[in-house]
C-alpha cells in the first residue's frame, strides 16, 4: 500500500507541474505603455519696460502712430512725439478736437489725413493745417456708444459693432454719404470695458480682442464681408483685464495688465484686481499662453501703440500708497519668442 500510495503521488505532483507550465505559458507578461511625446511649442515672455520720456499732459484721449511719430489728444490739444528724437510738441488747440469720456474710438488714415470715429461722430485732422474738422456727428440717444472694427480702404467704408450696450447690430459707415447703416446682426453677449485697439488683421483674418466679463478675454472674428461676428475662443484670468490694453506680435495677439479698483469716499483702495501680467493668444494653434514675467507695477487705462516692431505703453492710471495716480509716461514693452 505504501508503494501505492507514493505512486499516486508521485503522478499528482507530475500532473501539477504540467498544469503550472501550461499555465505559465498562457500567461502575457505586462506591456509597459509608451508615454505619447508632445511636441515642444514657442511661447512669449514679457523682457523689458524701458522709460521714453514724459508726457506734456497727466492723460491722453487716444494715441496714434503715423509717419515716425505718435499722435495723441488731451481734450480741446493735439500733440505729437517725435519717436527719434524723444520730444513733444503741441500741434493746436481745437475746439473741433474729438474728446471722449468713456469709449476710445477707431483711427484711421485716409487721404493722408487721421481719421477717427468715436460714439460722437467722424473727426478729420489735416497734418498740414493742423487743424480738426467735425465730418459727422453722432445723438447719443440714437447711435453707438462703443466703436470697434476696421476702416476697409477699397470700399470707402467702416464696419463697426458697439458692444458696451449690448446692441446686436453691425454697423457700415459710408465715407463717401458720411452715413451709418445697419449692415447685419450678431449675438452680443458682452457689455463690459472696451479695449483700446483690439482689432487685428491676421493672416487675412479679421480679429477682435474684447472682454466678456471683467476676467473673461474673447477673442472674435468677423467674416470676409462683415456680415458675421463670432467667438473663437475665451481665456479666463485670476484678475480683472478691464480698461486693459492689447497689441499683434507676428501671428500673436497679446494682451493684458487692466483691472478697476474700488475705492472709498475719500479715494483709498480698497480693493485692488489688478493683473500685472501679459497673455497671448496664438492665432495658428487657437491657443493660450501666459508670460511668465510680470509687469513691475499695476497699469489701468493705458494705450498701447506700435512702431517699427517697437510697442509702446503710453499714460494710464497705476496704484500708488494704496490710491490711484496718473503714470504720464511713455515706456518701451520688450516681447520674445522663447524657442521650444
Amino acid at each position: 500500500m505504501k508503494n501505492i500510495g507514493k505512486s499516486v503521488c508521485f503522478i499528482l505532483a507530475i500532473i501539477s507541474m504540467a498544469c503550472s507550465s501550461s499555465d505559465d505559458a498562457t500567461v502575457t507578461p505586462p506591456v509597459e505603455a509608451i508615454p505619447e511625446e508632445i511636441a515642444p511649442v514657442e511661447t512669449l515672455d514679457f523682457v523689458n519696460a524701458e522709460f521714453v520720456a514724459d508726457m506734456p499732459v497727466s492723460q491722453f484721449n487716444t494715441s496714434f502712430v503715423y509717419d515716425d511719430k505718435i499722435y495723441a489728444t488731451a481734450e480741446d490739444e493735439t500733440y505729437a512725439f517725435d519717436i527719434g528724437s524723444k520730444t513733444w510738441s503741441l500741434l493746436t488747440t481745437d475746439t473741433d478736437t474729438p474728446k471722449t469720456t468713456f469709449d476710445i474710438g477707431l483711427n484711421f488714415i485716409r487721404d493722408g489725413k487721421w481719421y477717427r470715429l468715436i460714439r460722437k461722430g467722424l473727426f478729420v485732422f489735416d497734418f498740414e493745417l493742423n487743424d480738426w474738422e467735425v465730418i459727422k456727428s453722432f445723438p447719443l440717444s440714437d447711435l453707438i456708444y462703443s466703436i470697434q472694427g476696421y476702416y476697409v480702404e477699397a470700399e470707402n467704408a467702416v464696419y463697426v459693432l458697439d458692444q458696451i450696450n449690448r446692441a446686436e447690430i453691425i454697423y457700415k459707415y459710408d465715407l463717401l454719404t458720411n452715413e451709418l447703416m445697419e449692415h447685419s446682426t450678431f449675438d452680443n453677449n458682452a457689455g463690459w470695458y472696451p479695449i483700446p485697439e483690439n482689432a487685428f488683421i491676421i493672416n487675412d483674418t479679421r480679429y477682435v480682442a474684447h472682454l466678456n466679463d471683467w476676467e473673461d478675454m474673447e477673442i472674435s472674428k468677423f467674416n470676409e464681408d462683415y456680415t458675421v461676428f463670432e467667438t473663437i475662443n475665451v481665456l479666463e484670468t485670476e484678475n480683472y483685464l478691464d480698461e486693459g490694453v492689447a497689441c499683434q506680435f507676428g501671428d500673436y495677439i497679446i494682451f493684458g495688465l487692466g483691472g478697476v479698483p474700488t475705492g472709498d469716499a475719500n479715494g483709498n483702495i480698497t480693493r485692488d484686481p489688478s493683473t500685472l501680467n501679459f497673455h497671448y493668444y496664438n492665432t495658428i494653434t487657437d491657443t493660450f499662453g501666459t508670460m511668465n514675467t510680470p509687469f513691475y507695477e499695476s497699469c489701468r487705462d493705458a494705450q498701447l501703440v506700435t512702431y517699427n516692431n517697437e510697442y509702446y505703453l503710453i499714460g494710464g492710471l497705476t496704484i500708488t500708497n494704496n490710491r490711484t495716480e496718473f503714470r504720464s509716461t511713455i515706456e518701451k514693452l520688450q516681447f520674445e519668442i522663447i524657442a521650444p
